[in-house]
């Protein structure tokens, strides 16, 4: 994640977790993971790994590593008791078949959700709950009956999911399926944020008017339509000073130069 200096994370006790294939181990800790693992490879994982591992902290927060951070964070004044704070998901990328959610609720024995959500591109409509995972808050307490958090409770959630539903086109949307099913198993409450703290911009023509906090990109080449990549990484060569951005630099010299050109 690129985060400006403008970019303040107000929370209780901080902690962020930003998901990177080197940064974390291929397996999780062993209590958190039957050692037979994913059902087949799933990199997307990583996030879920990350979410489950164990902190001291009261909340945590889960970024994805394609964002850049362009305005405060007031995170603390979205975090409630027992609650999870997700941003809906842009298109409707799973779940377009009629029969899907239904099958994937009942899978754990839930009722279908009688609430909806509003996506957040194009036809904005109305979804069974459905959310980006690029952008996960989430209380560390275990909920009530429950010995673990949040994060080994979607892990558990994935794993039973990709082992023994029969359905199809389960990746790469495994992570995003399960959250919404993890907060209705364990009695979570969510709160649906703005879109302005998850904001993607893949195949996304620059809107003068918005003002995201958290920009993901999901791809270098969308950047060069916002101006606020610029802001961002000159203000990330800054804070890094001469040593690092120099290590920056040899580590992803074409990736920065184009993000400087943008």
């Amino acid at each position: 994640m690129t985060c400006p200096q403008a970019c303040a994370i107000s929370m209780p006790v901080p902690r962020l977790i930003c998901a990177r294939s080197r940064q974390f181990p291929k397996a999780p800790p062993p209590e958190t993971l039957p050692q037979k693992g994913w059902a087949k490879p799933y990199p997307h994982g990583n996030k879920i790994l990350a979410a489950a591992s164990p902190r001291d902290s009261e909340w945590g927060v889960f970024l994805d590593t394609d964002m850049i951070c362009t305005a405060p964070l007031n995170l603390s004044a979205l975090q409630s008791p027992n609650r999870i704070v997700m941003v809906p998901e842009g298109v409707p990328s799973w779940g377009k078949e009629p029969e899907q959610w239904p099958r994937a609720y009942a899978h754990f024995d839930l009722p279908m959700p009688t609430e909806t959500v509003r996506l957040t591109r194009r036809r904005r409509r109305e979804n069974p709950p459905y959310f980006n995972a690029g952008m996960v808050m989430f209380p560390e307490k275990p909920p009530p009956g429950q010995s673990h958090g949040f994060g080994s409770l979607w892990l558990e959630t994935a794993l039973h999911f990709d082992w023994h539903c029969a359905m199809r086109n389960k990746r790469p949307w495994l992570d995003q399926i399960t959250l919404p099913l993890t907060v209705k198993r364990f009695g979570y409450d969510y709160l649906a944020a703005k879109a302005e703290l998850n904001f993607s911009i893949s195949d996304r023509a620059y809107e003068p008017q918005a003002q995201p906090a958290l920009i993901h990109y999901h791809r270098w080449k969308y950047l060069a339509a916002w101006p606020q990549s610029r802001a961002a990484f000159a203000a990330l060569e800054k804070l890094a000073g001469p040593a690092l951005a120099a290590r920056l630099e040899a580590d992803y010299g074409a990736i920065l130069a184009e993000g400087r050109a943008v």
